[in-house]
């Protein structure tokens, strides 16, 4: 199955949600209330996207702090002590740190899983649209956020033990959300991307004792153990990477040449490709050429950091770019990363609902004039 008009995840999220959120952790809000007020924010983010008329639709990560929070909140082995930080750089000034984002856990033991919310979120949304419902969930190498090289070690080692263990209990949660009759599951990894593109970042990895080129070799192929999840006959594996999805900001620049012609290669069972493309710091159409041409490759032309609406002629002349290396029918479009990866408000995100809406409607229109 291919969606020419595909989502990444993320959308963002009401301020009424966020406060309800708040005060019911601060125990002023019983949770059964703030249930229904997580649920109305999920139909509300189904809505928007059925109105656009994309292809396949999410529940907009509504039940979620940040779009990998199911480590945390669905394994054990981890303790509220920072891990790192992370800095993200502003768009057009690289020297400029734009936003420094904490991660506030770290691993402390080994880990293991409670139970999954992605198959809570599916079969909480499967009912309540009669699209495609898309499903993500993090790849095995982004547990790497939460390695501290001083707790850590105390039970792991070697972070890539770490990576297995993840990768395996990953895999557990995908075969899960597929035999629950899940049509489309994404696995993000923007780590891959930012190791293979970004000399900065992979000096930042050697800094905190993960080394950067086992991680590309030995990461890749525990990400390419997801790809042999067992899927009924229609079903997605899709594969997304960026480079940070900051507010107006990023993590990392760089191509895809290396990570499409040595990631990609070894994540052979993946169905779709999603890649980030919506501005120079992402390269050439070239490296594409990597790729087998029965994959779906999904490209990130349309921004999710800046208002502004695409031009839809310049969306369809970079489709036709594409196309001289990847063969046309097995392309879509999409943002290059989700809405507000964290739980942001439109104010919080320098973004707007309005823009929100006309970006994905802008997608739909676009794909379908392309593609029918």
């Amino acid at each position: 199955m291919i969606y020419h008009a595909d989502v990444i995840g993320s959308m963002l999220r009401p301020p009424w949600l966020v406060e309800a959120r708040q005060s019911m952790r601060a125990g002023t809000l019983d949770p059964a209330e703030y249930k229904a007020i997580e649920d109305r924010a999920v139909d509300e983010a189904l809505r928007i996207q059925e109105k656009a008329g994309v292809d396949v639709v999410t529940d907009g990560e509504m039940r979620r702090d940040i779009f990998f929070d199911q480590f945390v909140s669905g394994m054990d082995g981890f303790s509220p002590v920072q891990a790192y930080t992370v800095q993200f750089h502003e768009s057009g000034n690289d020297a400029n740190v734009a936003m420094v984002v904490e991660i506030p856990f770290s691993v402390t033991d080994r880990i293991k899983v409670r139970s999954s919310p992605m198959l809570d979120e599916y079969l909480a949304a499967k009912d309540r649209t009669d699209r495609p419902l898309k499903i993500t969930m993090p790849s095995p190498t982004l547990v790497a956020a939460f390695w501290n090289k001083e707790l850590s070690t105390a039970a792991y080692r070697d972070p890539f033990e770490l990576f297995a263990d993840a990768a395996e209990l990953l895999r557990g949660w995908a075969q899960e959300l597929f035999e629950a009759g899940c049509p489309y599951v994404q696995v993000d990894a923007p780590e891959f991307n930012e190791v293979y593109a970004d000399e900065r970042i992979r000096a930042e990895y050697i800094d905190r004792g993960i080394d950067p080129e086992r991680f590309k070799t030995e990461g890749a192929e525990l990400l390419g153990r997801l790809g042999s999840v067992p899927r009924p006959d229609g079903a997605v594996l899709g594969l997304h990477v960026c480079k940070g999805n900051g507010t107006q900001s990023y993590i990392a620049r760089g191509g895809y040449e290396d990570i499409s012609r040595e990631v990609f290669r070894r994540a052979e069972g993946f169905d779709v490709f999603l890649m980030e493309y919506d501005d120079e710091r992402s390269g050439s159409f070239e490296p594409l050429r990597h790729l087998p041409d029965d994959k779906v490759v999904v490209l990130g032309m349309v921004s999710s950091k800046w208002v502004d609406l695409e031009d839809p002629a310049e969306l369809k002349r970079r489709i036709d770019e594409a196309a001289q290396f990847h063969p046309k029918e097995q392309l879509g479009l999409a943002t290059q990363c989700g809405f507000a990866s964290a739980s942001e408000t439109a104010e919080q995100r320098l973004f707007t609902a309005e823009a929100q809406a006309g970006k994905l409607k802008l997608i739909a229109d676009v794909a379908h004039d392309v593609w029918g």
